[in-house]
């Protein structure tokens, strides 16, 4: 029986410097466009990274676009699942096409109200004088959603941002837009766009193609515990906002 893994990245496998402890063994694993390493797996994440890689075929799960996913110093030699699940990409790196064209039509659905959330969010932040900045993420021509982050420190501008402005936009629309909010990523995403919805549509593909699959989704925000739940086991970190809200509530 082939054995998958959907592994989320940032703050799963891999964190920033801030984040780790002090006495660890670093290893620098992504980076910076300008090539400065950015963030690092502790020993224990290395061991569990090895573990993985010799048991299973790996299949990243990420927010991070395909640039970004390329600065990961990890071998990756599968399926890959970018953009929160925007695009999909075949073990050589081209796009599954009917993924392609699924999600070329939710794009041209959302974007126009990322736009005005993103003008929205460039006015308040201006009048406000926020800390901030707002972008919508783009890859392979195609807008898939909006994320804003804080920046000199100052998280609570980004605080205010997402309790003042983002919640109550997106609340005003519960049927088409969520919002993510883990650390200094604050992000609007439309509902036809998500890693769940590509976790699915691919353990379908290949169950066709490989027969019977034991799935395993890995990750740490609240937001991944939706493709978690499209596979047979879960794991979250221990001290992640995910093992948080939830493992960490349990009282025997």
């Amino acid at each position: 029986m082939r054995q998958l893994v959907f592994l989320d990245l940032d703050d799963t496998l891999f964190q920033s410097r801030r984040k780790c402890p002090s006495d660890s063994d670093l290893h620098p694993t992504a980076y910076l466009g300008d090539g400065r390493a950015h963030s690092f797996m502790t020993a224990k994440q290395r061991t569990f990274w090895r573990l993985l890689d010799d048991q299973a075929t790996l299949i990243p799960t990420t927010a991070r676009d395909h640039d970004s996913l390329r600065r990961v110093d990890l071998p990756f030699r599968s399926w890959r699942i970018i953009d929160y699940g925007g695009i999909i990409l075949d073990p050589d790196g081209k796009i599954d096409g009917v993924w392609m064209e699924r999600m070329t039509e939710a794009s041209r659905e959302s974007i126009g109200g990322l736009t005005e959330l993103l003008d929205l969010a460039e006015t308040f932040i201006v009048h406000q004088g926020l800390a901030a900045h707002v972008r919508i993420i783009e890859d392979f021509g195609l807008p898939f959603y909006l994320v804003a982050k804080y920046r000199d420190g100052r998280e609570a501008d980004l605080d205010r941002l997402q309790r003042e402005l983002m919640r109550p936009w997106v609340e005003a629309r519960p049927d088409t837009h969520r919002l993510h909010r883990n650390g200094n990523n604050l992000a609007a995403i439309p509902r036809r766009i998500g890693k769940e919805q590509a976790v699915r549509y691919l353990i379908e593909r290949l169950g066709r193609d490989w027969g019977d699959l034991l799935t395993i989704g890995i990750g740490d925000s609240l937001i991944d515990g939706a493709f978690m739940a499209e596979c047979d086991y879960s794991i979250t970190p221990r001290g992640s906002q995910l093992f948080e809200e939830t493992l960490r509530r349990v009282r025997l």
